[in-house]
């Protein structure tokens, strides 16, 4: 995949994602009870979940190789927030974050189980990592392919691939059944490798009333939502 590629299609869903409030909401309310005093958000972006954590009282560590410069612009002032222009397996230090954040991210990783370790071995024990990945092998489609997603991920192996790196799962469940159905007739079925634009505005619009279908367990949902905890030893 070519990474130029990548980051010309990732850099307007960046920001397309960044103005969709209430779905943003809607996802940061799921991380915001484990996030303790020390976050670290991996692969920040352009700082969308940066942004709230901070709100919400943390000191953030926003690690983003990519999109520094634009991360830098909207948030490198604030002082909660720490931006490092740098890849994962570079990051000094281990032990040192109540929680981090992974969202949307892991599934742009080729070694997916080592990066996973490195994420946790900058938890301190008990800390938390939160990871949201699109789910579904079969969903995957042409947006998948330009936005260098090197696979989605199904429930079961997802689960495996943390306990095999080191993790305890405390929650692992699909998310967003109503935008796996949209997914599946806008970019898999027509092959698509265009952003949805106009289809994602309006589901940021319906969020505040199909958020209410998230309560029910479904076997199906455009993410996979995981709580993974670093243990107490090992």
């Amino acid at each position: 995949m070519d990474d130029h590629r990548s980051r010309d299609v990732l850099d307007p869903v960046l920001h397309a994602i960044a103005d969709a409030r209430h779905y943003n909401d809607w996802l940061f309310s799921r991380a915001q009870p484990y996030l303790g005093r020390s976050v670290l958000d991996v692969g920040a972006g352009i700082g969308t979940f940066t942004e709230r954590a901070a709100d919400a009282g943390a000191e953030v560590t926003a690690l983003e190789p990519e999109f520094g410069t634009l991360l830098r612009e909207r948030l490198g002032g604030r002082p909660a927030v720490s931006v490092l222009e740098q890849p994962l397996e570079t990051l000094e230090g281990s032990g040192e974050f109540d929680s981090i954040l992974c969202f949307n991210v892991l599934e742009h990783v080729a070694d997916d189980e080592q990066a996973l370790r490195l994420l946790r071995n900058q938890l301190r024990p008990d800390g938390r990592l939160l990871l949201l990945v699109p789910a579904h092998r079969f969903l995957y489609g042409g947006f998948d392919h330009a936005a260098g997603h090197v696979r989605r991920y199904d429930r079961a192996p997802l689960r495996a691939l943390l306990e095999h790196a080191g993790f305890g799962v405390e929650q692992l469940r699909h998310v967003n059944p109503v935008g796996a159905l949209g997914w599946l007739a806008r970019v898999r079925l027509r092959r698509s490798g265009e952003w949805p634009a106009a289809s994602f505005r309006t589901f940021d619009r319906l969020v505040p009333v199909l958020r209410h279908l998230d309560r029910l367990r479904l076997p199906f949902g455009l993410s996979l939502w995981a709580v993974a905890r670093r243990p107490r030893t090992g």
